[in-house]
């Protein structure tokens, strides 16, 4: 795949559901949400407040195409990441060839 086409985002969304109760209502909320298009979930952990213990919380997650908006960031970022890579590479070979200035005045032509 080309970097530019499109990609799946992954979106979450936390459940405030419960999963205490009877099945048929927590398989009837559950229900409504994998209507709306909600694929799994899955467990983030966090701390609760004043206390040290992390506990699971759940998060409902779906992956969908990337939108205009995302996809031009995405772009920016990628060529942002490029002109940064070229500039590197052009300081390296700056630096290689001021190691090597100061190598060849040191040793000076030496022939083999």
């Amino acid at each position: 795949m080309s970097k530019s086409e499109r990609i799946q985002v992954k979106e979450t969304e936390r459940y405030w559901g419960d999963f205490e109760g009877s099945l048929e209502s927590i398989i009837s909320s559950l229900q409504s949400e994998l209507d709306e298009g909600w694929e799994g979930i899955e467990l983030e952990y966090e701390i609760e407040y004043g206390d040290c213990r992390h506990r699971p919380v759940p998060y409902f997650y779906k992956h969908r195409p990337e939108n205009d908006k995302e996809y031009a960031k995405r772009m920016k970022q990628l060529e942002t990441q490029r002109e940064k890579q070229k500039e590197e590479k052009l300081k390296a070979k700056e630096r290689r060839h001021k190691e090597y200035e100061k190598l060849r005045k040191e040793f000076g032509k030496d022939t083999l």
